[in-house]
């Protein structure tokens, strides 16, 4: 049965477990939301080329990514890759998951964007003397991020929620934070509890900030 002494007592005196279980949360969400929006904005220019071959690679790129979980993919990563040779830390290794499987879902997302803007600007620009690199560069990306921007604060709080999968293999993320010392107390419901409302601050605080950046990109527009 739930104890509001129990929760409060979790609470209180083990804070700090939890704070440390953010901060690697934080970190791997950062990391994720930074190297997955560049990889993704490359698979997504992939994705859009003249050249067959590099359409075809970032299909099944994204495809792959997409339709398996996360956490095979966490495992492969972790504990497949050494059959080849290749150990990395756990943390690394952990990054590296999140980075890709992040990136398949950016690259949709930053076609999305890039498609909605309309052709005319590209002729425009053409027109002007810009090459292709400088129209997409210049014109068309910046406009499309303001597009996706909803979107993609959707992705950030997606990988907030998502890196709680790292537990699996022994990142001290909040999660596993949670489990441990629920391990020790005994006190599952209420200590998972404390964990659960966490991620939901992090998640609701992260909305918040990324809507109010919305606002504010939106009134320099107008």
């Amino acid at each position: 049965m739930f104890s509001f002494e129990a929760f409060w007592q979790i609470l209180t005196t083990k804070l700090p477990v939890f704070m440390e279980g953010v901060g690697v949360t934080v970190q791997l969400a950062l990391y994720t939301a930074l190297f997955g929006s560049l990889v993704g904005v490359v698979v997504a220019l992939m994705r859009l080329s003249r050249i067959r071959p590099l359409r075809w690679l970032s299909g099944v790129y994204i495809e792959f990514l997409r339709g398996t979980p996360l956490l095979v993919q966490v495992l492969i990563i972790y504990y497949g890759l050494p059959q080849l040779g290749i150990r990395l830390p756990r943390m690394t290794a952990g990054t590296v998951a999140l980075v890709i499987n992040s990136a398949a879902y950016m690259a949709e997302i930053v076609r999305s964007g890039i498609q909605a803007i309309d052709a005319g600007q590209s002729e425009a620009s053409r027109s002007l003397g810009m090459t292709s690199a400088q129209t997409m560069l210049y014109i068309i990306l910046p406009q499309a991020i303001k597009n996706i921007l909803p979107a993609v604060g959707n992705e950030f709080v997606v990988i907030i929620k998502e890196s709680s999968i790292l537990y699996t293999i022994g990142i001290y993320e909040l999660t596993y934070q949670a489990n441990k010392l629920a391990s020790t107390n005994f006190r599952y419901l209420e200590t998972l509890m404390i964990s659960a409302l966490v991620y939901f601050v992090l998640t609701f605080t992260t909305s918040r900030l990324l809507g109010l950046l919305e606002r504010r990109m939106r009134r320099g527009d107008r």
